[in-house]
């Protein structure tokens, strides 16, 4: 059965995200970097912006220069990850298989669903109005064969448009497409190879098909065999479904912002007993953990570390968590949300180790700590967890 794949998305989905916030920035030049530097560059520009001359990658302090008009806004990762929850609730209802490939950007698999929701183009154009009626965000959206030709075609035209690359035209239709259309050739480490496939003067993805392989793999190497395949429109890999990791988080807000270190590692510490002590009660132990701090100009910073031993006790945890906070906080700034994520979870195993390693000292400190969570566990589930607490500042 021929595969049918479609690829959704929002060109420029932090900016159009961001006007749905603020409708005054919808005719405005917009570009989205971070604001704690004039060097830092701009990762997303809106159309306003490009027809100004502006382009990703060039500095800010340039970008203001060029465009003195320019609307700079910080990266907003929690509007981010909402907004594309919001598309996947559209785009769930008629794929059984979906991948986020990057926000604001879905591929889906549609094989096979021709007699529930009809022509794959007939699917693709139905999910561009949906998001558009539900949301206001202007999407475009490809029809092929395979990832990369749905992709391509997403990427060629503009807002409400769609484009259907039928079946047995994948060649014709990548021919005459610049070497730089291909998304595996915009990553940084491919920058060498876009410069040898210059130096070649193989300009066109038809230029690279028609070339013998032995050429290629003369002057380009490994990455001969996957440039062909894709110059031909050929891509054999699956839409992949998100993998699913055992996890268990929790978020703290912080109403006001705060920046006292040891009110926030507190904060932390008390979200890990609660997370330690839901971990005992479903007999699990966890192998790493993450934590994800946000600032107050929205920009997130996350760590993880993984655990010397899989463990569900606060004893065995906290100094990574403490570690994991320093190295967060990099700037003197106020924070105004952190989450801590528990990861790698697994069955807590009965036996213990027949022999510890630990000193002595150590070992003893661990029995009186872990003793303490057990009955701090019990005095909880009975009276709530405001009964007691720790003595940390807060």
């Amino acid at each position: 059965m021929e595969r049918q794949i479609i690829c959704v998305g929002i060109p420029s989905f932090q900016v159009a995200v961001a006007r749905l916030h603020d409708p005054a920035l919808s005719t405005r030049p917009v570009a989205i970097a971070s604001l704690n530097s004039s060097r830092a560059l701009l990762c997303e520009v809106s159309r306003e912006a490009e027809q100004a001359g502006l382009t990703v990658g060039i500095s800010v302090d340039h970008a203001r220069r060029v465009c003195p008009s320019l609307h700079v806004l910080a990266p907003n990762p929690a509007q981010v990850r909402t907004a594309d929850a919001s598309l996947l609730r559209v785009v769930a209802r008629y794929a059984p298989v979906w991948e986020l490939s990057q926000p604001g950007s879905f591929l889906m698999d549609v094989t096979g669903t021709g007699r529930l929701f009809g022509p794959a183009y007939d699917v693709a154009a139905k999910v561009q109005q949906e998001i558009l009626d539900q949301y206001g965000l202007d999407g475009v959206a490809g029809v092929g064969s395979n990832k990369l030709i749905a992709q391509t075609a997403a990427a060629l035209i503009a807002p409400s448009e769609l484009y259907d690359v039928r079946p047995g035209s994948e060649a014709v239709f990548m021919s005459p497409l610049s070497i730089r259309t291909l998304p595996g050739l915009q990553r940084p480490c491919m920058r060498q190879v876009v410069q040898l496939l210059d130096d070649l003067n193989l300009c066109t993805l038809g230029e690279v098909a028609e070339s013998p392989l032995d050429a290629l793999e003369l002057a380009l190497g490994d990455y001969a065999g996957p440039l062909s395949r894709w110059a031909q429109g050929i891509d054999s890999l699956s839409v992949l479904p998100p993998a699913v990791q055992p996890s268990l988080d929790e978020t703290v807000l912080f109403d006001p912002d705060e920046i006292d270190d040891p009110v926030l590692i507190g904060r932390a510490l008390d979200a890990l007993q609660r997370l330690c002590r839901t971990l005992r009660s479903q007999r699990r132990v966890c192998g790493s953990l993450s934590l994800t701090i946000r600032y107050s100009d929205q920009i997130e910073v996350r760590k993880r570390a993984r655990c010397d031993l899989d463990t569900c006790w606060e004893y065995d945890l906290s100094p990574t968590v403490t570690a994991l906070f320093y190295h967060c906080m990099r700037r003197r700034i106020r924070l105004r949300a952190m989450t801590l994520c528990l990861t790698g979870l697994t069955t807590y195993a009965e036996q213990s180790l027949l022999f510890d390693e630990r000193p002595l000292d150590d070992q003893r400190r661990r029995d009186r700590a872990t003793k303490l969570a057990v009955a701090l566990d019990t005095l909880k589930t009975r009276f709530g967890d405001q009964v007691i607490r720790y003595g940390r500042p807060h």
